[in-house]
């Protein structure tokens, strides 16, 4: 692709840009109402243009530098293999065992950075506003997670999307983190499946409690297809969970490297999906009492 005269380089692009370029011949179109936002439209998908690692996604199209594209430029990747989250593993190991990890890098906070958004209550504190007043609805998924309750997890679940402001509210990434890693960390087929359900059912109220974005990022988020380094925190977390203490070792390091860089994702996106997460995995987003971890 050319822009003035001088080439750009899409040095990575996620498989469902790459599909969407592919589908609109390279050519795309601002968002109505997001004109000066990275995201734009292209093949019937929104796909986000710019040149940060950290935001690696199905949706990304990473160039060289950054910059400002024109509208009836045209993108082409097609010499790139595009990158493809891993399908979230289950059964591997007991749902124990990941539950601890996750205990033990929630004590490792500190080490991450210092929290904004939801993830604030990971550490005993109140969100600011607007977010304090969804506190009760987040101990409420959070309960729900932690009693397997699939109807009270889509009753706390649906109040808080679109709540926060940004193109990905941070009710959005709390709620999506929380069932990517449910479903993460399913230990068999039907536990799988009725996660799946309930993340089909919030998927379809996104449809109207958000907007256009952060609709289709939350989609993605809730179906286990998202930002690279959740699915390099849920990976590490697995191979943390292992018996070999020596992987498991090298696991926790792992998982706090990708922690982060998720939290690097945006203002507070990263954050409230790391709180999410946590929620999902240990039913608490709240500080928990230190246990062993091996």
């Amino acid at each position: 692709m050319t822009m003035n005269g001088q080439a750009l380089t899409i040095r990575a692009i996620g498989c469902k840009a790459q599909a969407a370029l592919e589908r609109s011949a390279g050519a795309f179109t601002p968002l109505h109402g997001f004109d000066d936002a990275p995201y734009v439209q292209a093949g019937g998908e929104i796909i986000w243009i710019g040149n940060s690692i950290a935001a690696m996604h199905p949706r990304a199209v990473l160039l060289e530098r950054a910059t400002r594209l024109a509208a009836g430029e045209r993108l082409q990747a097609t010499a790139l293999t595009p990158w493809r989250p891993a399908p979230l593993p289950s059964g591997a190991v007991t749902a124990a065992a990941l539950r601890a990890r996750c205990v033990a890098l929630h004590f490792n906070l500190p080490r991450v950075g210092e929290p904004r958004g939801f993830a604030v209550m990971l550490s005993g504190r109140t969100p600011d506003f607007p977010l304090d007043g969804a506190v009760i609805l987040v101990q409420k998924l959070a309960n729900a997670f932690c009693s397997v309750d699939a109807d009270a997890a889509c009753g706390a679940a649906i109040p808080l999307l679109g709540l926060g402001p940004g193109l990905t509210p941070s009710g959005d990434d709390l709620v999506g983190a929380a069932l990517f890693a449910r479903q993460a960390m399913a230990g068999s087929q039907a536990d799988a499946a009725m996660w799946k359900n309930v993340a089909a059912r919030v998927i379809g109220a996104a449809q109207t409690r958000s907007h256009a974005i952060g609709a289709a990022l939350f989609r993605d988020l809730a179906s286990g297809e998202s930002f690279a380094p959740l699915h390099r925190l849920a990976a590490s977390l697995r191979c943390a969970a292992s018996d070999d203490l020596a992987i498991a070792a090298t696991g926790d390091e792992q998982a706090i490297d990708a922690a982060r860089a998720l939290v690097a994702i945006g203002h507070s996106s990263g954050w409230d999906m790391l709180a999410g997460f946590v929620l999902g995995v240990t039913g608490s987003v709240t500080p928990l009492q230190r246990r062993e971890t091996t």
